[in-house]
């Protein structure tokens, strides 16, 4: 009897390549910026917006819960749609709005007399537990629901589903776990603001974004913490790193790009020279 690596080897592989191969997806409607950014640094949404090369690349543990995530997350959808019917993967264009902006939401569901916006969030240990200790789902998935809901007047509730796709720490929760929430769009719920209120919000920033590249510039290094609180970000800690603040900077996959940029007053034409040099040495 001998060990092998094969089966694990190939799906390595069958995972990495089909990630270079797929790429990032066409936006929705062919706008220039997607609601699933919604929340995003302002530059990451403005790096994506004008197609920059990435400057790192998943590792196969983060492609496999990708793919245990969309699995999951496609069997609920498909799952509700048994029970409810409904519409999904709805294309929403809030361009009339005045913004380049567009997704697809994950189902418009018509339940107990409402019409709502199902938004589905697979999703890992920690944030489930965190989720399910505060009784909230996150800022930032409310924000990009409500603008799905925006696109959609007949929407007047938003149905937000975590899923847990591992089980937590002491078997506090199990795969599989799931935590729901129904929210009026004009219901008060973060410091007093209403979904509504935070897709408004979004959509300023969003039109922040699209008026910094219609001048030919990078929008500045400005993350936001889970109330919505902006930051300039100065020194971004490395990809990858185990620790250092924002937190967000160690997940961006333009984070080498961003940082010999600066975090302010940079044109696209300087970020992608430094993006070309950068990415260029990571295929050496």
């Amino acid at each position: 009897m001998q060990y092998s690596n094969t089966a694990r080897e190939s799906f390595e592989k069958f995972l990495a390549d089909d990630n270079e191969e797929n790429g990032a997806k066409p936006t929705a409607a062919g706008t220039l910026m997607r609601c699933c950014d919604a929340g995003n640094c302002l530059r990451q949404r403005g790096f994506a917006a004008a197609k920059f090369p990435e400057a790192h690349s998943f590792d196969t543990s983060t492609l496999i819960a990708f793919s245990l995530g969309t699995s999951m997350h496609e069997l609920l959808q498909e799952s509700i749609g048994h029970v409810h019917g409904g519409e999904f993967e709805k294309v929403v264009d809030l361009s009339p709005l005045g913004v380049s902006l567009s997704g697809s939401s994950d189902g418009v569901v018509e339940v107990d007399g409402q019409t709502r916006l199902l938004e589905i969030k697979t999703m890992s240990s920690y944030p489930f537990k965190i989720a399910k200790e505060t009784g909230l789902p996150k800022r930032q998935h409310v924000a990009q629901a409500a603008l799905y809901a925006m696109g959609t007047p007949e929407v007047t509730h938003l149905w937000m589903v975590y899923l847990a796709k591992e089980s937590g720490f002491r078997g506090a929760h199990k795969s599989g776990d799931m935590i729901e929430w129904v929210i009026e769009l004009d219901e008060e719920l973060f410091d007093g603001f209403t979904p509504r209120q935070i897709a408004e919000q979004e959509l300023d920033n969003f039109r922040s974004v699209q008026q910094s590249l219609s001048e030919e510039m990078l929008p500045d290094a400005v993350v936001f913490d889970d109330n919505g609180v902006d930051m300039l970000v100065e020194k971004p800690p490395a990809y990858g790193a185990s620790k250092g603040q924002p937190w967000n900077c160690r997940y961006c996959r333009y984070q080498s790009i961003c940082e010999a940029c600066g975090p302010t007053e940079v044109s696209l034409q300087t970020a992608k020279v430094h993006a070309g040099w950068l990415t260029e040495e990571e295929t050496v």
